[in-house]
């Protein structure tokens, strides 16, 4: 969920085998959560500047290209 400009919440719908790429960091008891963005669609820029980057279950990580 993620706020626009005046505080109206927008839900990201997510259909079944999609999630949002992120990372759990841990440093003792504190643990962060990162979340991976992208530009939005035009439609979609009036909402915020950034959206979660969407996967498919089994698609390959962007990381594991680069090497």
């Amino acid at each position: 969920m993620e706020k626009d400009l005046e505080g109206n919440p927008h839900w990201y719908d997510l259909q079944k085998g999609q999630y949002i790429q992120g990372l759990i960091a841990r440093d003792g008891n504190e643990r962060r959560v990162y979340v991976v963005t992208l530009e939005p669609e035009p439609e979609d820029q009036q909402i915020h500047s950034r959206w979660p980057r969407v996967v498919q279950n089994g698609e390959k990580s962007l990381i594991n290209k680069a090497y």
